[in-house]
C-alpha cells in the first residue's frame, strides 16, 4: 500500500476515502486536513461520483488528531488548527452527496466525530468508540456540535466526561453492526446500490432539509454555536490543565491529575 497519508480511488461511481497512518492509528495531522479541503470540494464537484465512503487502514478507524504532530501551544498555532479541523468536519458533514463511515476498527475523539459527519455508519463488531480527549485535558470542541444533536445532552456528557469505550453493541448511532471486513464491505455495497439508484439532486436536497430541520430552521444558529465552540476550544488549549496533559501524552505518560492540583495549590 501507498505510504501517502490520506488514499483516494474512484471505481464504479464511489470515492473511497481511506486514511492511511496505520502505524499512527491513522490519527489526522495538519497536512492531511489540508490535502481533505482540498480534495473534498473536488469530489463533490465530480459527476463521477455518487457516493463518498470514508475508512480506515489497517486495525484502526481513525484515533483522532495527533497531538505528538508538533506546533505545541502556540494560540496562533492553535487557532489556525482548530479552523482548518473545523472545516475539515463542516465539509464532510455538509457534502451534497451520501457519505458512508466505513469503521473498520476502533475509533477515538475525533474519530468518532468522523462518523457523526456521515450519513450512514457500518462497523465491525469488534471495534468500539471512546471521547478520550479529557484524558489529556483537553476538550471535544469541534465533535461536539455534530455528536450532541444526535445523542442528546446526557449521553454525551457520559461519554465525553468518562472517556470510556463504548462498544459497537452498544452504539445507538450505527446505521449497521456486522462480523468481519467481508461482511463490511458487504454491507456498504449494500448501500451503495440502494444510493446510486436515488436521484442525486433529491438526496442533497434531504441532507439540507434535515440540517435545516434539525437546526429549527434557524439559519444562524450553527454560527453561534460554532462561535462558542471555538472560544470553549481555545480557553481550554491554553489552560495550564492542557500543557500538562498534552505533555504527559508526548512523554508516554498517564497525567497524574492529583499532581496536577498538588501543583497547582503550591501557586
Amino acid at each position: 500500500m501507498s505510504e501517502a497519508p490520506i488514499l483516494v480511488s474512484i471505481t464504479n461511481q464511489v470515492a473511497t476515502i481511506t486514511l492511511n497512518r496505520p502505524k499512527k492509528g491513522n490519527a489526522l495531522t495538519a497536512a492531511m486536513n489540508d490535502h481533505l479541503l482540498d480534495i473534498l470540494p473536488k469530489l463533490a464537484n465530480d459527476p463521477q461520483v455518487r457516493v463518498l465512503v470514508l475508512t480506515g487502514a489497517g486495525k484502526y478507524f481513525c484515533t483522532g488528531m495527533d497531538l505528538s504532530a508538533g506546533g505545541g501551544l502556540d494560540p496562533e498555532v492553535i487557532k489556525a488548527g482548530f479552523q482548518k479541523g473545523l472545516q475539515v468536519f463542516d465539509t464532510l458533514y455538509r457534502f451534497p452527496k451520501p457519505v458512508i463511515a466505513r469503521v473498520n476498527g476502533p475509533a477515538f475523539g475525533g474519530g468518532v466525530g468522523l462518523v457523526f459527519t456521515a450519513d450512514i455508519r457500518v462497523a465491525t463488531n469488534d471495534g468500539f468508540f471512546a471521547l478520550t480527549e479529557v484524558k489529556r485535558g483537553i476538550i471535544p470542541a469541534i465533535i461536539s456540535q455534530y455528536i450532541v444533536p444526535e445523542l442528546g445532552a446526557q449521553r454525551t456528557r457520559e461519554y465525553m466526561l468518562t472517556g470510556r469505550k463504548v462498544s459497537v453493541a452498544e452504539a445507538t448511532f450505527l446505521s449497521q453492526k456486522v462480523d468481519g471486513e467481508a461482511a463490511l464491505d458487504r454491507a456498504v455495497a449494500d448501500y451503495v446500490t440502494l444510493l446510486v439508484d436515488s436521484a442525486p439532486g433529491a438526496m442533497a436536497n434531504i441532507k439540507r432539509l434535515v440540517d435545516a430541520v434539525a437546526n429549527g430552521a434557524q439559519v444562524d444558529r450553527p454560527d453561534k454555536i460554532r462561535q462558542y465552540v471555538q472560544q470553549a476550544y481555545l480557553d481550554m488549549m491554553g489552560s495550564d490543565e492542557a500543557a500538562f496533559g498534552i505533555m504527559a501524552f508526548m512523554n508516554k505518560k498517564k497525567p497524574d491529575w492529583n499532581e496536577f492540583l498538588q501543583d497547582k495549590a503550591k501557586l
